[in-house]
């Protein structure tokens, strides 16, 4: 599930994704609980509650999530309908960020949040990284409630664009440097073709040295996508939203989908790879994990 606005094919719409609140409350609601709050980074909770407070009109949930009893609902719908996604969502952020960091420590330059929605990676890092460059590519509406919720900075910006329809390179331009691409919870609810076309741009754009890093859901050999355990619930609400999932892949399979695209697969990382490498230092290993969604960090083929 993805931190982004709607992507209805036949509407466009304005406003950010039923899923995008969804994780940010989760956000909130983990920085309460003593076995989730490990895995929220510093600054993550009180930029999700400003953007949320922004919302007009705010979100409905904001002023309840403080209340014991409402998480203790929350967190046992959580059990019923998909148990382990809260810590999968944070657990996924948590590696995401990583890979950025070994990315700039590498000698990227530029960091691009592709989709970015109410995600907040680029800010809580452009102002560790005062020489590296960040932009986040998402609706305007939706970039218009982040920058009045969260402010400007001279090394972070905004650019308006249609995933539907257009590639980041209209967005964006080769920076000269390294760039790290970060594309999570969003190829899922593309059809394959756009994928393919959006990764294929991004490893013309990132450089030498440069990566890429998305999420994507997990084909089973029967076809099946989805995440393990989950209600039949699930499906229907992001059906209702006009955000089913369209495209995956098995994981053996993703090498050959990527050449194609000029990328060259450099890690994989399943929810075992989380537990390994998040919950375990943590101290949280007995945290249930979602399983399903799995992380790709990608070079180009010509760097």
């Amino acid at each position: 599930m993805r931190d982004s606005v709607s992507f209805n094919t036949t509407v466009k719409s304005t406003r950010p994704s039923d899923t995008a609140k969804l994780i940010a409350r989760s956000i909130l609601l983990a920085s309460l609980e003593r076995d989730l709050q490990p895995l929220v980074a510093e600054g993550e909770a009180e930029a999700v509650s400003r953007i949320l407070s922004a919302a007009n009109p705010p979100d409905r949930l904001l002023p309840f999530i403080h209340h014991a009893l409402v998480r203790r609902l929350l967190l046992g719908a959580e059990r019923l309908l998909l148990p382990g996604i809260i810590s999968h969502y944070l657990a996924r952020k948590r590696q995401i960020g990583s890979a950025v960091e070994n990315a700039i420590a590498a000698g990227c330059t530029r960091l691009v949040v592709i989709g970015a929605g109410y995600d907040c990676l680029a800010w809580l890092l452009h102002r560790r990284h005062s020489r590296v460059e960040f932009v986040e590519l998402d609706h305007p509406a939706t970039q218009e409630l982040k920058r009045k919720a969260l402010g400007g900075a001279g090394n972070l910006s905004h650019r308006p664009i249609d995933l539907t329809s257009e590639n980041p390179s209209t967005a964006i331009a080769g920076s000269g440097g390294a760039t790290v691409f970060v594309i999570e919870g969003l190829t899922m609810y593309l059809p394959a073709d756009r994928v393919a076309a959006i990764l294929k741009d991004v490893a013309a754009l990132a450089g030498t040295g440069g990566k890429v890093i998305f999420t994507f859901m997990e084909r089973g050999e029967n076809g099946s996508m989805g995440f393990h355990g989950e209600s039949r619930l699930i499906a229907r609400w992001l059906r209702a939203r006009n955000e089913p999932f369209l495209w995956g892949i098995a994981r053996e399979k993703m090498p050959a989908f990527l050449k194609d695209s000029g990328l060259r697969v450099d890690e994989l990382y399943d929810h075992d790879d989380l537990r390994r490498n998040q919950l375990v230092p943590r101290g949280i290993a007995h945290l249930r994990l979602a399983r399903g969604e799995l992380i790709c960090v990608a070079s180009p083929i010509s760097s």
